[in-house]
């Protein structure tokens, strides 16, 4: 269809209208989840986080494999956790591949945007698919990033491959995540819904009066779209019922949405994922992407502590990327640099999943039910040929931790784990991009 149409507008102001979808009333007492809290099956959750440019391979890859793997340098502050994560070596996308500052495009959708010169020709990102079929929960999916954007900022992609802009302020996510509290604030949110209903109405109409004047590939186009309208319709009726009862009741004081720091990566990143934990015990989303940075940038000031920490020349995001991956050596100041930064990154992780673990699940903790991805697509700048890979919780969901998992190289699409991640979640999908089938050996 051409992209002048009407259609296309009214698209682009329906995935305006936020992301509404019903949750029951609840009350969360203490350290319980939801779920936990009315008695209810616990839902499973998915988190991914993107490693930005390259990774000190040395200090990553551990250098045995099986249950009794000795865990690596970066991984040393998940090591009481260790029986609740795998390492796994050797993924990556195979006709999917690309090189370039581009990775967090395809990362989690394994789709070669490239294939068309000049142009980004992407298709649904991982995360997409499992917020296709894990609610409802007031938001679908949580997109979050080290500042507001699309493009490399964000790691989701609708159905059509479209970006799905990320967030990086934290009273945005907080406001984002949570009806009103406030008594006027709430009206002012039914009347947006009664409006954004009038609008629905008439998107649905026009779109039904196009179909009958086009061909048949565009009539399976509209199709598609009109889908898209039903799934918003069915979280606008839900979400009049969520206005209704309000929000969830928690410790709203204890939340930090002010950074100490200005220009901390180590911050930032723990602030999101407090806010990411609160959501999956309020469960009002079970879906979140994060990436932790950029391929050239935010230039944190934690990159000069770690330079003079090991006497490297201080460099910004971007060239760290470069100069300290590839075959430098171990002992090489930019390679400490780009280690200690992974390190940290472990760190955090570490750090949610202990506060996931601490939450009272309706069978066993929050931990058990909640799959935590932390990866990339890079070794060395540029070069996508084996990702970094570490899967964390979801025992309760079937999966099995504690080991070093490593295939041969080259052979095996990251696309295995994300099919293997999204039918332990309960998702009724036979295939995900380049699967060749589930990865048995993360499967209890």
């Amino acid at each position: 269809m051409n992209s002048k149409n009407p259609i296309v507008t009214r698209r682009t102001a329906l995935h305006g209208l936020g992301a509404m979808i019903a949750l029951p009333w609840l009350q969360v007492m203490g350290g319980s989840s939801a779920a936990a809290a009315i008695g209810q099956k616990e839902p499973p959750r998915l988190a991914c986080f993107y490693i930005p440019g390259a990774i000190n391979h040395y200090q990553w890859y551990p250098a045995d494999e099986g249950p009794k793997y000795t865990i690596s340098p970066s991984h040393r502050p998940l090591a009481h956790l260790r029986d609740e994560f795998s390492v796994l070596s050797s993924l990556l996308h195979i006709q999917g591949r690309i090189s370039g500052h581009e990775h967090p495009y395809n990362w989690l959708t394994g789709t070669n945007i490239k294939i068309t010169p000049g142009t980004i020709t992407n298709t649904i990102s991982l995360d997409q698919v499992a917020a296709q079929h894990v609610g409802p929960t007031y938001v679908p999916s949580l997109a979050l990033s080290f500042e507001d954007g699309v493009g490399t900022r964000t790691l989701s992609r609708n159905a059509m491959g479209a970006d799905i802009p990320a967030i990086g302020n934290y009273r945005t996510v907080f406001e984002k995540l949570f009806p009103p509290a406030d008594a006027a604030q709430l009206k002012q949110a039914k009347a947006r819904l009664e409006l954004n209903r009038s609008v629905l109405d008439i998107a649905i109409e026009e779109t039904s009066n196009l179909r009958r004047k086009l061909g048949h590939g565009d009539q399976q186009r509209l199709d598609q779209y009109l889908e898209s309208i039903r799934e918003v319709e069915k979280r606008m009726t839900d979400n009049g019922e969520i206005l209704d009862r309000g929000r969830p009741k928690f410790d709203e004081a204890a939340v930090k949405l002010q950074p100490q720091g200005k220009n901390r990566m180590r911050e930032h990143i723990e602030l999101m994922m407090d806010l990411i934990s609160l959501a999956f015990q309020t469960d009002m989303t079970r879906v979140v992407t994060q990436s932790l940075g950029g391929e050239g940038g935010p230039n944190y000031d934690d990159y000069k502590d770690w330079a003079q920490s090991v006497g490297a020349p201080v460099r910004g995001a971007h060239d760290v990327h470069h100069k300290g991956s590839g075959n430098r050596g171990v002992e090489n100041p930019d390679v400490k640099v780009l280690g200690l930064r992974d390190e940290m990154f472990c760190a955090c992780l570490a750090r949610l999943m202990d506060k996931l673990k601490g939450i009272e699940a309706s069978d066993g903790n929050l931990l058990d039910h909640t799959v935590l991805l932390l990866g990339g697509s890079q070794i060395s700048s540029h070069s996508g040929g084996s990702f970094p890979m570490l899967l964390a919780g979801g025992r309760k969901l079937g999966f099995k931790h504690g080991q070093h998992v490593k295939w041969k190289g080259g052979v095996k699409p990251a696309s295995d784990l994300y099919l293997t991640i999204l039918q332990q979640m309960r998702c009724p999908v036979k295939s995900f991009k380049e699967s060749t089938g589930p990865l048995s050996e993360i499967l209890a």
